[in-house]
């Protein structure tokens, strides 16, 4: 049975952003948090599976996502690797920097590797979409209404002001 970056990282005492650090530093993943990929070390142990919501329209509303699925073997094996080069060291000489290092920030979050969790949806499109429908269903009825209530109702204030007589102040 495969396990997630999140169950695995249960069994170091890591949460499932740390483990991915950890497979990452040991060469079972490259790429950075949100778009990682399996090495071909790390496809000796893993297996990725694509997932999409597909449900047509826009692309904001078909979200996709991978998530990686590790098997049993992958704690032994990564037991081994983290006896062989400690963690904070990394496995190869020439391991670049992170970017969370370079800049001091995470620009991206990782949907890929904590059990199968599905991004959050943005609420700024969903309100704008719930805007744009707002006007198209409205659209139709805003001329009758105006034709049929607010001119004539203005029409009939206007004549009634014109028809009214100026008041003359009372002398005392």
């Amino acid at each position: 049975m495969g396990k997630s970056a999140r169950v695995l990282g249960q069994e170091f005492g890591l949460s499932a952003r740390q483990m991915n650090e950890l497979l990452k530093e040991h060469g079972y993943l490259d790429g950075s948090p949100g778009a990682y990929g399996l090495t071909e070390k790390g496809q000796q142990y893993a297996e990725e599976q694509y997932h999409s919501r597909g449900t047509g329209g826009y692309a904001q509303y078909n979200p996709y996502w991978e998530t990686r699925t590790w098997n049993d073997g992958t704690a032994a094996a990564l037991s081994a690797d983290m006896a062989a080069a400690p963690v904070g060291r990394p496995a190869a000489e020439d391991s670049p920097t992170r970017e969370e290092d370079v800049f001091g920030y995470e620009p991206f979050t990782d949907h890929g590797g904590d059990g199968g969790e599905a991004p959050q949806p943005r609420w700024t499109g969903l309100v704008i979409g719930g805007v744009v429908v707002g006007a198209l269903l409205v659209a139709p009825h805003v001329k009758p209404f105006w034709n049929n209530k607010v001119k004539p109702a203005a029409k009939k204030l206007r004549n009634g002001l014109k028809k009214q007589e100026p008041v003359e102040p009372a002398d005392s």
